[in-house]
């Protein structure tokens, strides 16, 4: 393996996040009963070791705190208000972004897709979009 990345195992009954690495694979644990939880950092310690988190994601520890203590504040009851959480504004971490192309090339940031996973259901509903425009954009269901 000479890339890294991480990864999400569902069955019905869990949902697993793993980071993938050269180091190893490893379980990312649960922000919350039923929750992971994932930016754009290792969240294990192994592969977080070599990662160059300041050149690569610098805000991306700040976004998963900044989603992490939310969630824990307001815990949503369904999808609808979990995508709501995700949604952020002036002034909060870029969690949903739109690229600002008066930006140099690299720095145009941009969220790409929302994955909500529904392991009882055995569904994996994908936006083509941030959780911003989940009432704008077309979902795609894949059924397990």
């Amino acid at each position: 393996m000479a890339s890294s990345g991480s990864f999400m195992l569902f069955d019905q009954a869990r949902a697993v996040l793993l980071d993938l690495s050269p180091a190893g694979v490893f379980e990312v644990p649960a922000v919350a009963p039923g929750t992971c939880l994932r930016t754009n950092h290792f969240l294990t310690p192994t592969p977080a070791q070599h990662e160059k988190a300041w050149l690569y994601q610098p805000d991306s520890g700040e976004r998963f705190t900044f989603l992490k203590d939310r969630l824990a504040r307001t815990g949503p009851a369904n999808a609808d208000e979990m995508l709501q959480q995700l949604v952020t504004g002036p002034g909060e971490p870029g969690v949903t972004l739109l690229p600002d192309m008066s930006r140099e090339l690299g720095l145009r940031w941009a969220s790409l897709a929302t994955v909500h996973l529904d392991p009882a259901a055995r569904i994996a509903r994908v936006l083509d979009g941030t959780p911003a425009e989940h009432g704008d954009r077309p979902w795609y269901d894949l059924h397990a």
